[in-house]
């Protein structure tokens, strides 16, 4: 992973390696299972998906060939684009992701995560 971001135009925001604290400063907690990094793709809030949508189709686009050349790299076994969404207090929740986003993060062999975040009405 430091292999591949030395040599990337990907800046990540966050750099994390196995075995490592998640938590700086907290040797005794949980440590991370696997290496990688996180690229902010969005700064569109939680309550936007459409939005978070449109800037992750613009990032696919824009880093379509170092998003392949990082899927390919050794050792990486996952890709994934996460969007951040506000857990409503509803029943149910429904999110749609259109069809075109879903054919251009398969063809890059991408994954979609759906994070819910319960966030208070003050901190938004």
């Amino acid at each position: 992973m430091d292999a591949f971001l030395a040599k990337s135009d990907l800046q990540p925001e966050t750099v994390f390696h196995r075995g490592a604290a998640k938590l700086p400063g907290s040797p005794d907690g949980s440590k991370w299972s696997a290496s990688g990094f996180n690229v902010a793709v969005s700064d569109d809030g939680f309550d936007d998906l459409a939005l978070q949508v449109r800037d992750a189709a613009r990032f696919l686009n824009q880093h379509e060939e170092e998003l392949r050349r990082l899927g390919g790299f050794p050792g990486v076994e996952e890709v994934c684009l996460d969007f951040g969404i506000r857990r409503r207090d509803v029943a149910m929740q429904t999110d749609v992701f259109p069809a075109d986003l879903l054919w251009q993060a398969g063809a890059l062999d991408i994954d979609l995560v759906v994070t819910h975040y319960e966030i208070a009405e003050e901190e938004s």
